[in-house]
């Protein structure tokens, strides 16, 4: 859901933007906008699309990505999304697996079947018997006795099922219950010997063509084949030239020396062939981005210990550069921040001091009259109504609320829960009730034209409204498409009870960009996707940007505007820190900041923590990591962060586990009562003036 940070003007507060997306709101805390932000100098060109670095497509915008594609000539081009690297020399290679088959798989320990067959014999004959390298060549298998069970693919070995050239999965028909067919391409480039860490070069000679795995026994890959006919190469002179011997067999080239993290590269060369997926699709494992210095042959192996080699191939050198940092951004003042996910902790920023929070089935109101509870118990009778299972027992999961804007009395608390389509579950889906009698009742919010029940996508304010976002999708639950097309609104303006047909706003301030809808998932697993949105019209059309277009909404990430034009993106569960945009959201480049205490910052982000942009612009990093759960700060300008103190007493403890919702210029969490009965949650919160070194 989206939170207000008070303390600020009072025109600043009646704008306030609060953005809970999806079933989420997020937060919006505003402040003037800063127009002496200066951005840090940076390269003219940085290539953070794929399309950028004439890459095919974005393979992927949460943590670095990649795409490889190599040819039967051994040609390879891949694209690369660099990694929240430290600056330095560094170089690329390209990795694959060399698997151990039969007398060398025995020699490591490997079970392999008795004599030189796995399955039926097959009488195989091949159609040319002769040809080029990267010919077509089609061949036909007999079989004595009709098999129980047909297979649709196969394996084919070039050079022998032992150290050959392996084709997994090769296409067959049958056509009779003895007889099949299917084809293939010779390989044209050198290829791994399996389990001899040696290349065979691709020359003119007789070589032998097998069939394996015709029947799907145990260890039927690492034994001989099951019948085989003999193919004439013909290779012309000169072929693969850039094979000379094993130790030089690789040649790589960047379209960059000189890079940036997040950017893309692109890489295209020649390496040997692997293995071959299908008919004609070689298979490579990943680049691979290592600190020099680069070992001396473009060709190493290095033991996987399972009876295989790691190879590395190929070796361009690249120098990461300095990314602009946090601390050349000087002095950010937030204008306010929309954050991602579900936020079970609200404040309507048109009465500032009511709080709504909720955990599992308890939702309670809290004012400065004091706190009391909403009543859940008739939310489970209306979902059953609508064919909704309940997730994780009898009692209703609430996951983010929101507040109409506030009355003295009759006031509308609305929330959503996780529920089950048809009663099953996964997939988890968010649906949206209202009540205005202290949950005496409750009734399902309205579905806009497009969207079911079970497509509600989060929370919003706009000002005095509430907004409540929907993905389109399909009439049982969102499909994963649904998360990047544009959310579906319907609107409850302040001081009404009927809710209206609206659309996707812009933020009050700064940039046109916000997050899109949110749809649960399982963070233990794949998390939970949610697009990012910017619009050039004032929210007219809205679109992706090509990196990042979606963000992982399991862990804090919130967008902050510094400018009319300048826009942050601080992403926790992201290599990538902080992102900032200087074009109103479009593109986005890597800031860096120093390294965070007590936190391995990997691909997966800051494990276990937390990060939050305070209203006086620090960052401020909370949870669990690596058995520290202090609070560090980051103050604007600082190259290093600072270990809070003074915290109250069990506010370490208490927060260790729990995310913090910044609402107005206070903290809040939820945990669980210290001592009570599993479960039993309470409200913590802390002022911001009290966090600091």
């Amino acid at each position: 859901m989206i939170s207000t940070r008070r303390g600020w003007s009072v025109a600043a507060l009646a704008t306030l933007i609060f953005s809970a997306l999806l079933a989420s709101c997020g937060s919006t805390h505003l402040a003037k906008a800063n127009p002496s932000h200066v951005v840090a100098a940076s390269p003219a060109v940085q290539h953070t699309s794929y399309v950028g670095a004439d890459c095919p497509s974005n393979l992927g915008s949460v943590s670095p990505s990649q795409g490889i594609v190599q040819k039967m000539n051994g040609a390879v081009t891949a694209c690369l999304r660099v990694g929240a690297l430290k600056p330095g020399k560094y170089y690329i290679s390209i990795q694959g697996v060399e698997l151990a088959k039969g007398s060398a798989a025995a020699r490591k320990g490997l079970p392999v079947p008795s004599g030189s067959q796995a399955g039926p014999k097959v009488n195989l004959s091949l159609s040319p018997s002769t040809g080029s390298p990267g010919s077509v060549i089609h061949f036909t298998g007999t079989i004595s006795s009709p098999l129980s069970k047909r297979p649709g693919h196969i394996g084919i070995c070039w050079s022998g099922c032992e150290s050959g050239l392996q084709y997994s999965g090769v296409p067959v028909s049958w056509t009779s219950p003895t007889r099949f067919s299917g084809s293939f391409a010779a390989p044209a480039a050198p290829w791994f010997e399996s389990g001899t860490s040696k290349i065979a070069s691709l020359k003119t000679g007789d070589y032998r063509v097998s069939v394996e795995c015709l029947t799907l026994v145990k260890g039927c890959g690492l034994g001989g084949g099951e019948g085989s006919a003999s193919y004439q190469l013909e290779v012309p002179r000169g072929a693969a030239s850039w094979c000379p011997d094993t130790a030089g067999c690789a040649r790589l080239e960047t379209s960059d020396s000189s890079v940036f993290p997040g950017e893309v590269v692109k890489i295209k060369g020649y390496v040997p062939l692997v293995s071959i997926i299908g008919s004609s699709q070689p298979f490579q494992f990943q680049t691979q981005v290592s600190p020099e210095p680069s070992p001396p042959n473009e060709i190493s192996f290095s033991t996987t210990g399972k009876g295989g080699s790691f190879v590395s191939m190929g070796r361009v050198r690249i120098t990461i550069g300095v990314s602009p940092s946090f601390a050349s951004l000087g002095k950010v003042v937030p204008a306010g921040a929309i954050s991602a996910g579900a936020w079970p902790i609200s404040e309507n920023p048109a009465n500032p001091g009511e709080i709504v929070w909720c955990s599992g089935g308890t939702i309670a109101l809290v004012s400065q009259n004091g706190s009391h509870a909403i009543s859940t118990a008739s939310v489970a009778r209306e979902l059953r109504s609508k064919g909704l299972g309940l997730i994780g027992g009898s009692v209703p999961s609430c996951n983010s609320v929101a507040l109409a804007d506030g009355r003295i009395s009759g006031k509308m608390v609305l929330a959503s829960f996780l529920a089950a389509p048809n009663s099953q579950a996964p997939p988890f889906t968010n649906v949206a009730l209202e009540t205005s009698d202290d949950g005496a009742s409750w009734t399902f919010l309205p579905v806009p034209s497009g969207a079911s029940l079970t497509t509600f996508a989060g929370f919003r304010y706009f000002g005095s409204s509430v907004q409540a976002m929907f993905a389109p999708g399909l009439p049982n639950f969102p499909t994963v498409g649904s998360a990047g097309l544009t959310p579906l609104v319907e609107t409850l303006k302040g001081g009404s009870s009927s809710w209206t047909s609206g659309s996707l706003q812009c933020p009050t301030q700064g940039p046109c960009v916000t997050f899109g809808s949110y749809l649960p998932g399982n963070c233990a697993m794949n998390g939970s996707m949610q697009s990012v949105f910017y619009s050039i019209d004032g929210g007219k059309n809205w679109t992706q940007p090509r990196w990042p277009a979606q963000i992982q909404s399991c862990w804090s990430t919130e967008l902050v505007p510094i400018s009319t034009t300048n826009e942050l993106l601080i992403s926790t569960s992201s290599p990538y820190l902080i992102r900032e945009s200087v074009d109103g959201g479009a593109a986005w480049k890597v800031v860096g900041t120093p390294a965070v205490p007590g936190t391995g910052q990997g691909g997966s982000g800051l494990i276990g923590a937390d990060v939050q942009m305070l209203s006086t612009g620090s960052l401020l990093v909370s949870g669990q990591r690596n058995s520290d759960n202090n609070w560090q700060l980051l103050s604007p300008g600082s190259k290093k962060w600072c270990k809070v103190s003074g915290l109250p007493s069990g506010a370490l403890n208490s927060s260790r586990f729990s995310r913090l919702y910044p609402l107005g210029n206070t903290l809040y969490w939820i945990s669980a009562v210290p001592g009570s009965t599993a479960g039993t949650p309470v409200l913590h919160s802390i002022p911001e003036s009290q966090v600091k070194c």
